[in-house]
């Protein structure tokens, strides 16, 4: 009798452990240090044809400000994607696009991909989301917060002082958890978006939080572990993922639109970006699934994503 207490009390203590190692990495992401890849951009960024500039918005919101600079010539990377545009589509001021990072990721993560994005006359922010790389902010509310849906509108009203934002046309880029943060964004901002790119972006978060538990503790124990996790979060943190559904967003969203998700992505299974998708309500909209990607290859696979989505800006620059 003592040993059956015993197992089951240790089975309850260690299930309680596992819901509360995952819900500390839900509400406090570890904080993706500074890569030495990184001094790559930030050292010599002129070697890669821009030049950055850090700002904190009064709210202490860092972001990175980047243009193109051509002063030592464009780097390989911008050359290969302008000779796979038409010369005539790449506008030299087409204007501003957020760029929005994964989980667990920062904004220097996505210099490679302003290094390519300047190149066609954006001028690019890269955007710490909330707990993420240089945030002080506390939390990771997954846009449920007042501010988290401001965020952007927080940004451009401090480039502004910088920029003439207004005069500019704008547009948003988001990877997973950025994508749901352009969306949600994108909906309660005062300013006006041209056009929106998401790559790898979850209809539901409850979805892709509870997917992971199944795949990894099977059918019984992981909805029992899912369970356990959403009601704690409830409890302490007052956050429930199923509150938390880009699809009811989009429906009140008309902007232009192009997506791509990986075939093999196991983290945010692609039905879910196909669902998120017809959610849309936009009258000009791509989904490219891309038979070879996953969540972490789908920006540099055969689909040449960077031309496919460069396209789609220099389209929208003249529209």
């Amino acid at each position: 009798m003592k040993k059956t207490v015993f197992i089951i009390l240790f089975i309850l203590i260690l299930l309680q452990s596992i819901i509360w190692v995952n819900q500390e990495n839900i509400m406090h992401p570890k904080k993706r240090l500074l890569q030495r890849y990184h001094h790559e951009w930030l050292d010599k960024p002129w070697k890669h044809g821009m030049k950055i500039q850090k700002h904190f918005t009064q709210a202490r919101t860092p972001y990175l400000l980047v243009e193109e600079d051509i002063s030592q010539g464009v780097s390989t990377r911008q050359k290969l994607l302008k000779e796979q545009l038409p010369t005539q589509n790449i506008n030299k001021d087409a204007g501003i696009l957020v760029l929005l990072h994964g989980k667990n990721g920062r904004k220097e993560d996505l210099l490679p991909v302003a290094e390519r994005y300047v190149a066609l006359g954006l001028t690019c922010l890269l955007v710490d989301l909330p707990h993420h790389g240089e945030s002080n902010l506390k939390h990771l509310y997954y846009t449920k917060k007042k501010h988290e849906q401001l965020y952007v509108d927080e940004v451009l009203d401090d480039v502004s002082k910088y920029l003439k934002v207004k005069e500019k046309k704008l547009y948003i880029w988001g990877m997973s958890l950025g994508g749901a943060f352009a969306i949600t964004n994108v909906f309660n901002s005062k300013y006006d978006f041209q056009a929106m790119v998401l790559v790898s972006t979850f209809e539901r978060l409850d979805k892709v939080l509870k997917e992971k538990s199944l795949r990894i503790f099977g059918d019984f124990l992981g909805t029992l572990l899912y369970e356990g996790l959403e009601k704690s979060l409830v409890f302490f943190y007052n956050f429930n993922p199923k509150e938390v559904d880009s699809t009811k967003l989009a429906k009140g969203l008309k902007l232009p639109l192009y997506m791509v998700h990986g075939e093999e992505d196991s983290l945010i299974a692609y039905e879910q970006g196909e669902e998120l998708f017809s959610s849309f309500n936009s009258q000009q909209k791509q989904f490219y699934l891309d038979k070879e990607g996953d969540h972490h290859n789908i920006l540099i696979t055969k689909h040449q994503f960077y031309k496919e989505s460069g396209l789609f800006f220099t389209l929208h620059s003249f529209n």
